[in-house]
């Protein structure tokens, strides 16, 4: 893909996902329903532009506004995880590549621990016994996405580390603080902007997965991927309950991938893993 096309196609994700965000913020306002809202005379109805736009539930509830209520709480969660599994990451990352190897080891193997295990049957069994909600929901979707954020700055960090004109800047009397103020955290964190995107729709993904699994959000609260499960049963009949949050997730996944890519481009992410 030409530069010329990734910019494009940035501008379309970023578009995308700034769209998704503002409707699900302003969804109080926007909405035609309350998300918990029963017209029990018109259940199951099929979109209709004079009607429901997105059709209803088995309830009767307004799908076009469950999913955007849904979109609410499916955002926020993931968010909030990216937000301290890039915090997490970016700090233990830069600690075992500027540390020592005694440090680097030891958290390499926490990392490897981590990565043996896999991320939806660690929530299984952590929301298992603790229930939905954000919390528990929040801190199982970080401890499963810390690791991506960890290796790449492990790895850029600790080869910035040996360049020459860091070894030039601590003779000049810089101290670890300030070598990594001014010279290795600003290589740092181009990677660091692409692989929040990564982690981003892998832990949409996964959260989505959990609510498939009835191990996320609970109801009556809505959530895209609750919303899919609660459609499967009428999937042949009444396709539009589940298939428009469905949309609605895929569409922010492949928005964020488009800033992803682009950011890859802008930043030219791929030179910088060769030095």
């Amino acid at each position: 893909m030409t530069r010329r096309r990734r910019s494009v196609a940035g501008i379309v994700g970023v578009t995308i996902v700034a769209g998704t965000a503002l409707f699900t913020v302003l969804a109080p306002l926007i909405a035609p329903a309350g998300p918990d809202d029963q017209d029990l005379a018109r259940i199951l109805q099929p979109p209709s532009w004079s009607g429901n736009l997105l059709g209803t539930d088995r309830l009767g509830r307004d799908v076009l506004t469950r999913v955007l209520y849904g979109g609410r709480e499916a955002l926020l969660i993931t968010v909030l995880a990216v937000l301290i599994s890039v915090a997490v990451g970016v700090g233990l990352g830069f600690v075992a590549g500027l540390a020592g190897r005694w440090v680097d080891n030891l958290i390499g193997r926490l990392a490897d621990i981590q990565l043996a295990i896999p991320s939806v049957l660690l929530a299984l069994v952590v929301l298992a016994f603790a229930g939905g909600g954000t919390v528990p929901l929040v801190v199982v979707l970080t401890v499963g996405s810390w690791v991506l954020n960890f290796r790449v700055v492990r790895t850029h960090a600790a080869a910035t580390a040996a360049q020459p004109f860091i070894e030039a800047a601590r003779l000049a009397g810089a101290g670890t603080t300030q070598v990594i103020r001014r010279h290795i955290l600003p290589a740092t964190l181009p990677l660091v902007a692409v692989s929040i995107t990564l982690n981003f729709s892998a832990v949409l993904l996964l959260e989505s997965s959990l609510g498939f699994l009835g191990l996320g959000v609970q109801p009556p609260t809505p959530d895209w991927g609750q919303m899919v499960a609660s459609g499967q049963a009428q999937l042949a009949s009444a396709w539009w309950v589940s298939l428009a949050p469905g949309l609605a997730l895929i569409t922010v996944i492949v928005g964020v991938q488009l800033v992803g890519d682009w950011l890859a481009e802008r930043f030219s992410v791929a030179d910088l893993v060769k030095r």
